[in-house]
């Protein structure tokens, strides 16, 4: 009797087994079956939100469910970053992460309600771009030379504005600064969007920001004027706008540049990764998606999984040594 009913129980836990794992592959195979969240760690109008929000419209299309853009702005991204790293790994709420806060804010912060490498899981980069140095008509330098050499002349009286404390925008001037002995004050903003208003009231002298589709039309209405860009070319976007490196000025340390791309919560399943992953690469390579990241001065980039997950422990290999000279450290 004994056996009988050990028999019927183990054959009851096996059928189980088999009963969940069709459950969950019958959720993988039904996935999406509502609204998405593409979760971001900037307010609207600068670049990382109108990267999100046409990679929504396109992923819309393509899922087809309604992709929704959530702005959590603040902390450096921690509080977005946070969010996605506490959600239920279902596929319904998904990251817009970026090189500062995947891969700076590990060196820059004391400690982190996160951990890039464990409490993500990779989909996909999405976009990557470098950044020019967008500043003020107010400050009188035509160009980059001219604004180097005022800006020694006046230590201490300009100042510039960043997305954020720890942002690229931030450790972008700040690498610019060493590199040419300048002593200009930082202004943290809750993202590059608000920054850019104060450069075009003449506020701040200027930020350092891959966000051309936000200075463009202030650069043809006279307020903003464009130094350079780093990154070893001219963008197609601003063919006029010399390098750092061409005006004697060169910034190795940020040849990446800046990569945007998809993750999802720790433990994601395969089915959903591979679904979200290959939803993104169809967007991504679509005509009017290629053309309007171009006006961003953005251009596509999709790997497999796999290969994101190598991007991001090689931005964390190669950031950690440069914050720690720079010695930019956060509580």
């Amino acid at each position: 009797m004994f056996h009988l009913r050990f028999r019927c129980l183990l054959a009851a836990i096996v059928s189980g087994g088999f009963l969940a794992a069709a459950a969950m592959d019958a959720l993988a195979q039904a996935y999406p079956s509502r609204p998405i969240k593409l979760v971001i760690t900037m307010p609207p109008g600068g670049p990382t939100d109108m990267l999100a929000r046409v990679l929504a419209a396109k992923l819309s299309e393509i899922l087809p469910q309604p992709v929704v853009v959530e702005n959590r702005p603040g902390g450096g991204g921690i509080i977005a970053y946070g969010v996605v790293a506490k959600a239920t790994a279902d596929g319904y709420t998904l990251l817009v992460g970026d090189t500062a806060n995947s891969t700076i804010n590990p060196s820059t912060y004391k400690s982190l309600p996160y951990d890039t490498r464990n409490d993500f899981t990779p989909i996909t980069p999405v976009a990557t771009a470098h950044s020019f140095l967008f500043a003020s008509t107010a400050v009188p330098a035509r160009d980059l030379k001219e604004f180097i050499a005022l800006a020694k002349s006046q230590p201490g009286k300009l100042s510039y504005g960043s997305g954020g404390t720890g942002q690229l925008t931030h450790i972008g001037p700040e690498l610019f600064k060493a590199k040419n002995g300048l002593d200009i004050v930082h202004v943290p903003y809750k993202g590059a969007g608000p920054a850019m208003v104060d450069v075009v009231a003449g506020r701040i002298a200027f930020i350092w920001s891959t966000g051309l589709a936000t200075a463009k039309p202030h650069i043809d209405s006279g307020k903003v004027r464009v130094h350079g860009i780093t990154g070893d070319k001219r963008s197609p976007a601003m063919p006029d706008v010399p390098t750092f490196a061409e005006v004697g000025s060169p910034l190795p340390e940020l040849k990446l540049g800046n990569w945007w791309g998809l993750m999802g919560p720790a433990g994601l399943p395969r089915d959903i990764v591979t679904k979200v992953n290959g939803s993104a690469v169809q967007a991504l390579a679509a005509p009017e998606v290629v053309a309007k990241l171009a006006s961003l001065n953005m251009i596509p980039y999709t790997t497999s999984p796999e290969a994101f997950a190598e991007v991001i422990n090689t931005s964390l290999t190669t950031w950690a040594p440069i914050i720690k000279r720079m010695n930019i450290r956060l509580d």
